[in-house]
């Protein structure tokens, strides 16, 4: 083997290997990207589930507020009235001989 077929040969290996570093770091850069895009994706997503968390958490202290109060109103000694005045607000009704007087300028 001549001396300049040896060179030939040097030059050609440090070409592969100068392409499979050139490979391995293109691999590395698009696995890095990657990563980094999972992860801010997941903080994203982390983000929401802990907003929905907190909405889904206000949401159940105000319906256990509302039941609370729904079962005082409901209670035996308030029961009477709580009847009276739904069926006066709603319903319009009165006890009687008491007399109800309307507003009838309202609208004007």
């Amino acid at each position: 083997m001549s001396v300049r077929n040896f060179n030939e040969a040097k030059k050609a290996k440090k070409k592969e290997i100068r392409i499979v570093h050139i490979f391995t770091a293109l691999v590395i850069v698009a696995m890095t990207a990657l990563l980094i895009s999972q992860c801010v994706t997941n903080y994203a997503r982390a983000a929401e589930y802990n907003r929905k968390a907190e909405e889904i958490e206000n949401l159940a202290t105000s319906i256990s507020m509302e039941s609370s109060e729904i079962s005082e109103t409901l209670k035996e000694e308030n029961r009477q009235a709580y009847f009276e005045k739904i069926a006066r607000e709603e319903y319009g009704y009165c006890k009687p001989g008491e007399k109800v007087y309307y507003n009838s300028s309202f609208g004007e």
